[in-house]
């Protein structure tokens, strides 16, 4: 085991530089700390000692204090980052939170980005509701995320005479999740039922889709 301002090295659960991780959080109910990963991966390490969890939340925050530039747009307040899947440019927490006017008109977020930011949130169990409300008619990335997310009462009324579809119903348009046993999970097509695969949950994450981040493994997540 290493724990040092460059890298995290638990072995046989990670090794791997701070930039690579996005968000740290522990669950005292489980006993667990869990590691989000930039790439949207979640890494769970139990029976941690008290030490060693205060010495990997102290490193995690020192590494986070030599990279912060007041001048950078990229580092998020919390340095929480998400990759924005077009070479380095990242995605940070604080422009996640916060509505920003100047960038009213950037370009739609991709489905899968938005997927995987749902994920990390309810990976690392924030609450949703902590977004700020979205601006209306505005595309910065704050409200993008939030419409996403916390749909406005406006936007999410159904229309008379149409039946109201509620968040968890859509959530199986797409995959029938059944949990076969202990954390693995049978993920699969209700328009085809041939179409099936695997997802374990435990160490490491995986499918038998054999895709890293799958669609098969983030409908199982948001569940």
């Amino acid at each position: 085991m290493d724990i040092n301002i460059k890298f995290l090295h638990i072995p046989p659960y990670i090794s791997s530089s701070w930039n690579n991780i996005s968000a740290l959080s522990f669950d005292e109910t489980k006993g667990v700390l869990k590691i989000v990963l930039t790439s949207g991966t979640l890494v769970e390490i139990p029976r941690l000692p008290k030490e060693t969890l205060e010495k990997i939340f102290q490193t995690h925050a020192k590494a986070l204090s030599a990279e912060e530039s007041p001048s950078s747009s990229k580092e998020g307040l919390l340095g929480f980052k998400i990759p924005l899947g077009m070479g380095d440019q990242l995605l940070n927490f604080g422009s996640m939170m916060q509505h920003n006017f100047d960038q009213r008109h950037s370009p739609p977020l991709s489905k899968d980005l938005l997927n995987k930011i749902r994920s990390t949130i309810h990976a690392i169990g924030m609450d949703p509701s902590l977004f700020p409300d979205p601006e209306p008619h505005c595309n910065c990335p704050h409200c993008q995320i939030a419409k996403a997310i916390l749909p406005t009462s406006e936007e999410s009324a159904p229309l008379e005479g149409e039946e109201e579809i509620s968040e968890e119903d859509l959530r199986f348009q797409d995959w029938e999740i059944e949990q076969t046993n202990d954390h693995l999970y049978l993920v699969t097509n209700p328009l085809n039922k041939k179409e099936h695969y695997n997802v374990f949950l435990g160490k490491p994450l995986g499918c038998t889709c054999g895709e890293k981040n799958c669609e098969h493994l983030r409908a199982v997540l948001r569940t």
